[in-house]
């Protein structure tokens, strides 16, 4: 690792941290390694926010909830009023409080971050959605209906809204499990999955209905939805893999993210102690890093650029090091090398000039049972089979696409591939279905 990666890292690991399993226990189970606080903790951690009159944590919120005034109310021991005011403008801080990214958004403004003692607002979101009464209720049926196309976060909160709205709203979701890339793509030692269950369970008493095995653009078709219901909401999220065409992709043992995360994600499977490489730099890398080493891997993340690019949250890259993750920087992946199946990956050196990135005639090469390539994501564009979309991208203006009564939330609205985005960008779109359907009366 190169001394500016090593100088980079520094800074994150004085910042407060929230309890945490034993790293010889982490490694060993998809336990959460985040334990949460207790009330005396919470309250503990509220009293050390500062109340400003102007509080930037808002600001840096996507989904604008008022950091400040939940945080008082744990500070006073009120968790049902704290949880009550997160809802105003997130209805789903049990995800949130687990896997946002919040070192870049509401604790990053926070005005005590530059002293590395930023208030642990995530953490506090996080208690509150354990510990306070949850208060929303479906509003007075207003006889109109409205589909949604994937139950992941950005489905799930629409359903929320559109169910305080008073519609009726069901929920086709692709896979025979619920919860979108929620149960299957962010591992179980970041978000617990009886909490996607538990909030499943909890929609359906309030009315939402969940259709499973139902593939718009196969088993069902949009036409269908646009015909059988007032309005249809598109938050079928990016969960697919972008391809590449390095030589021996094909290979036995090279996987794209997707793939893999769907298949070991859950844990219960071991690889053996085997070689692994997962090229990327992103939360989905790391996630499927980490996945192999409590499969038993010893594993190394190969990253283009150095470590400052990572887009990953600097907590989850800090986790992985601290399991025993190695990370080999500047080198671009060239191909997959092997007679049947993986044994070495190679890749290009890059240096830096210049604050330019730029590839040489060095090459390195590293020996891999087992490669998982996390590059990049897209969506699936099957969901517009048979529409005048068919084919061709879907353009989307705000949260509305080019089919009539057809809207969209979530990473095709915003492309930022976040939980509190896909939250923020569905109440959105739940207004805009409002303010749709209001005027075809």
């Amino acid at each position: 690792m190169l001394v500016v990666d090593i100088v980079y890292l520094l800074g994150f690991f004085m910042q407060t941290k929230m309890p945490l399993l034993p790293v010889d226990e982490r490694v060993k189970s998809f336990k959460e390694i985040e334990l949460g606080y207790s009330p005396e903790q919470a309250i503990k951690e509220a009293g050390r926010c500062l109340q400003c009159n102007d509080p930037p944590c808002i600001k840096g919120c996507p989904a604008k909830v008022n950091c400040k005034a939940f945080i008082e109310q744990v500070m006073i021991g009120d968790f049902d009023k704290a949880l009550e005011i997160i809802e105003e403008k997130n209805t789903l801080p049990c995800f949130t409080g687990r896997v946002c990214a919040e070192e870049t958004q509401c604790e990053g403004q926070c005005v005590l971050a530059k002293q590395k003692k930023a208030i642990a607002i995530k953490a506090l979101e996080r208690f509150v959605s354990g510990h306070g009464k949850n208060s929303w209720k479906p509003g007075k049926g207003n006889g109109k209906k409205v589909a949604i196309v994937g139950s992941g976060p950005a489905g799930m909160a629409a359903a929320i809204e559109l169910r305080k709205k008073g519609f009726e709203t069901e929920v086709f979701e692709a896979l025979p499990e619920l919860g979108g890339i929620l149960s299957w793509g962010i591992p179980g030692y970041r978000l617990d999955k009886k909490a996607v269950q538990q909030t499943i369970e909890e929609l359906k008493k309030k009315g939402v209905v969940f259709k499973r095995k139902q593939k718009v653009g196969s088993e069902k078709k949009l036409s269908e939805l646009v015909q059988d219901f007032d309005a249809v909401l598109l938050a079928i999220g990016e969960g697919k893999a972008k391809n590449t065409e390095l030589p021996g992709i094909e290979k036995q043992g090279v996987l794209y993210w997707d793939t893999f995360l769907q298949g070991f994600g859950a844990g219960g499977k071991s690889f053996g102690k085997k070689k692994a490489v997962v090229i990327g730099g992103g939360n989905t890398a790391l996630d499927c890093a980490r996945v192999l080493r409590r499969l038993g891997c010893s594993v190394t993340i190969a990253y283009r650029k150095n470590m400052p690019f990572m887009p990953c949250n600097k907590s989850e890259l800090i986790h992985a090091m601290e399991e025993g993750i190695e990370f080999r920087m500047q080198l671009k992946p060239k191909a997959f090398l092997g007679k049947d199946r993986l044994e070495k990956v190679a890749f290009t050196k890059i240096e830096i000039e210049k604050e330019k990135f730029i590839d040489t005639k060095e090459q390195k090469e590293l020996k891999a049972d087992v490669c998982v390539v996390a590059i990049g994501q897209e969506y699936d564009a099957t969901a517009v089979n048979g529409t005048e979309l068919d084919g061709k991208e879907i353009k989307i203006n705000g949260v509305k696409t080019e089919l009539w009564g057809v809207f969209a939330a979530g990473d095709l609205t915003n492309g930022e591939k976040t939980v509190v985005h896909a939250i923020a960008s569905a109440k959105k779109a739940a207004d805009e279905i409002e303010a749709y359907l209001n005027e075809k009366k």
